[in-house]
């Protein structure tokens, strides 16, 4: 039971992030990786 709520849960948030952003969960993700990178990398200079 938990883990159907679980994935509806990850399918809200995905739609949340599809509507407000228009972009699917794995590119948002990806773009705030990549964000997080590029600060780890200024920092280090």
């Amino acid at each position: 039971m938990a883990a159907v709520i679980g994935i509806l849960v990850l399918a809200g948030i995905a739609y949340l992030l599809k509507k407000n952003t228009g972009l699917p969960l794995h590119q948002w993700i990806a773009k705030k990786y990549q964000a997080h990178l590029n600060v780890q990398n200024k920092c280090k200079k």
